[in-house]
């Protein structure tokens, strides 16, 4: 992938120029797509990078939350004083659209006080729209490779993307989740970092054409495990590496 797709953001100045290229405008399309990376993501882990896929601009941006810090939320645009990352990310009106959220909610609330409002789940289209049993949650990878949003040679490309990136990072591999750290960050995790959250718009217009063919009440359901996901942030016990995760919510087996 070339390095022109994607901007590597490490400084407050780059975090002003990426704000005022944020599109707020029609909601009923989303805009912002994001993912996480890091070391144990959750509350008891750290957060390495934020990547950002920017609709209809297809624009790709990587946060680095490890040189920033809590500067990536808090510097404003320069558009508008107002205007932070974290407004952007807390404020209803805007959706941010991601696959599973309760890891990297987790993450983002107790360890920077981020309070998402609008999430759309993606792991969630998937679940209310499928055909057979609800019984389990499928992963990102797992969606990305079953349904039809990928032509059968840029599927070969993603695969061979992953497989590099998890060679450097996956333990079981020879690889450490520090790496995610390093810098300047090694080309084969950058495109392993954009190529996921790029492909989360093409998930969203499939999952949502299929949804809009269904009873109204799935979007019901949806919204309200959406809320329950949010809201495991500040529940004490939650473990985001529990096996009980991968389960699906009951109501969606009804």
């Amino acid at each position: 992938m070339p390095q022109s797709q994607v901007t590597f953001v490490q400084t407050t100045e780059q975090v002003s120029q990426f704000l005022s290229c944020v599109p707020l405008g029609d909601t009923n399309v989303p805009s912002i797509y994001i993912d996480l990376e890091g070391i144990d993501l959750s509350r008891h882990g750290y957060i390495s990078l934020l990547q950002i896929f920017l609709f209809p601009l297809s624009q790709n941006f990587i946060l680095d939350i490890h040189t920033l810090g809590h500067s990536a939320f808090t510097t404003s645009s320069p558009d508008d004083p107002s205007r932070t990352f974290k407004s952007i990310l807390e404020d209803p009106n805007i959706p941010i659209v991601c696959y599973d959220i309760r890891a990297d909610n987790d993450a983002l609330y107790n360890l920077y006080s981020i309070s998402l409002a609008n999430v759309i789940d993606l792991q969630l289209l998937e679940l209310a729209t499928r055909h057979g049993s609800r019984r389990l949650l499928n992963g990102l990878s797992r969606s990305i490779q079953y349904y039809p949003i990928l032509s059968a040679s840029e599927k070969y490309d993603w695969v061979e993307i992953k497989e590099r990136g998890r060679r450097l990072f996956a333990p079981e591999r020879g690889g450490s989740y520090e790496i995610f750290n390093s810098r300047p960050l090694p080309d084969d995790l950058l495109e392993y970092c954009v190529q996921d959250v790029q492909h989360l718009q093409k998930l969203w217009q499939y999952f949502n054409s299929r949804l809009e063919k269904m009873d109204s009440i799935w979007r019901q359901k949806i919204r309200d495990e959406t809320e329950r996901r949010i809201s495991l942030c500040r529940d004490r016990d939650f473990q985001a590496k529990d096996r009980g995760l991968a389960l699906g919510p009951i109501s969606f087996r009804i």
